[in-house]
Order: structure tokens, then C-alpha cells, then sequence
């Protein structure tokens, strides 16, 4: 059996979720991962997801759907992690003011069909009494292709 789908962020991992500005191909991508990254896989985690539409990028908080992006293995992990912390504005365990919270999540690896643990950054829903009235909940789960659509 599996472990509670949200595991305490102590766990030491050095594999990543992401899903939304981090993933290949997004905005985020070239700046921060181009040329760390070891292997990717298409992966899903538990959550639910939503467009920040007055942030432009996303948010997965917890929740039963399915969240599809990446499972990315990191060189370099502990030095990469420390420049996604400030992007995701992360300020450690605990701290309230987070806008994002980094904690070890139940993956499934679809293209391995494994289960696996890695971190992924989920929204600080304590941090914003607006969320719902802001965002645009993403039913089937995939932030890119959301953004695809919308570009069209």
C-alpha cells in the first residue's frame, strides 16, 4: 500500500514534479533546468490544478483528479532546488509567506508505469483569500496543453 499521497518534505529525493512554467518547452524551462536535467518522463500526481490568470502560470493544490507534467531526475540537485525555491518563492518548511509549498508527492511515472516520490511545489492556498475568483480550474489536468488551447 502506499504511503499518505502528500509525504513530509524531510524525505531526502533529488527527482522533481513540474508542471507547468518548468516543463520542456515552457518559460522557465531555458533559465532554470536547460542542461541539468538527467532523464524526463511524462508523469501524473493527485491534485487539482488551476491557471493564475493575474500570474499567468499555474497552481496545483491538493485534490483527487490527476495533474499531468514531468518527472525530472536533476544534476546538481541541491544547487538547482535553492534558485526553483526562489522562483517558486519558497522560503522553507513552515513558513507561512510561501507562495509555493515544496513537498514530496506521489508520482506515477506513465511511460515506466512506476510509482515513484519526488518533489513538486504546491500553492500556498493560505497565502490567497482571492484563489478561486482568480484562477480558471483546469479540468483535464495538463497545464500546457491548457495554454496551448488558449493560444489558439
Amino acid at each position: 500500500m502506499l504511503k499518505d499521497q502528500y509525504v513530509s518534505g524531510t524525505e531526502r529525493n533529488k527527482k522533481l514534479f513540474v508542471y507547468g512554467s518548468l516543463m520542456e518547452g515552457m518559460f522557465n524551462y531555458k533559465k532554470y533546468l536547460e542542461g541539468k536535467v538527467i532523464s524526463r518522463k511524462n508523469a501524473k500526481t493527485k491534485g487539482e490544478l488551476y491557471h493564475l490568470k493575474n500570474k499567468g502560470y499555474p497552481a496545483m493544490i491538493e485534490g483527487n483528479n490527476y495533474v499531468y507534467g514531468e518527472l525530472i531526475e536533476i544534476i546538481d540537485f541541491d544547487n538547482v532546488i535553492k534558485d526553483l525555491d526562489m522562483l517558486e518563492g519558497y522560503y522553507g518548511e513552515g513558513n507561512r509567506n510561501s507562495e509555493y509549498i515544496r513537498k514530496v508527492v506521489v508520482v506515477e511515472n506513465v511511460e515506466d508505469n512506476k510509482i515513484e516520490y519526488a518533489y513538486a511545489y504546491m500553492y500556498n492556498l493560505n497565502n490567497d483569500v482571492d484563489f478561486y475568483k482568480n484562477t480558471i480550474y483546469i479540468e483535464q489536468g495538463s497545464w500546457k496543453n491548457f495554454i496551448k488551447e488558449m493560444q489558439n
